[in-house]
């Protein structure tokens, strides 16, 4: 076959990728990304069927505008059912994400103090609550030797 010539494809229908054949593909951090849409489904059968024709890879940027003009040219049912697919994946990836238990990092910070108990009520019924919020400046504006930076709880230099 002539190296410029690239054939003309017929992508299967009813698709014959599944979604295990689709979500394989993927690395660990792109199983938390959306399923691919249908027309990159299609993208893939048509890859797929041209490497079972041609057996080499080609450019994706000279076989891309083909892989276009072919999606437009199918009909509704086609496009309906690679739809359904990029459902069922995106149904499989949330299935997935729900059973993958998150990992908590706790770090060895000091829990806030519990809020003070509150006041008795005065005259109008309302409870009144003292709280003392310390106020820490992150930015001095006079410079000593050493600052102590409450935020980073560390000492610097000016």
């Amino acid at each position: 076959m002539n190296t410029n010539e690239i054939p003309l494809i017929k992508v299967p229908y009813p698709p014959e990728l599944t979604v295990e054949d689709i979500l394989s593909r993927r690395s660990e951090e792109k199983l938390r990304l959306r399923a691919p849409n249908q027309f990159f489904i299609y993208r893939l059968a048509y890859i797929r069927e041209l490497k079972k024709i041609i057996g080499e890879s080609i450019s994706m940027t000279r076989i891309s505008p083909q892989i276009s003009s072919s999606w437009s040219r199918e009909p509704p049912e086609v496009k309906k059912a690679y739809k359904e697919l990029s459902a069922l994946t995106e149904n499989r990836l949330k299935e997935m994400r729900k059973n993958d238990t998150p990992i908590f990092i706790h770090e060895n910070f000091s829990s806030p103090s519990p809020p003070p108990p509150p006041s008795p009520p005065d005259d109008n019924n309302t409870m009144i609550y003292e709280i003392d919020v310390p106020f820490y400046s992150y930015f001095d504006y006079f410079c000593d030797d050493y600052n102590y930076d409450y935020y980073n709880n560390c000492y610097y230099s000016c």
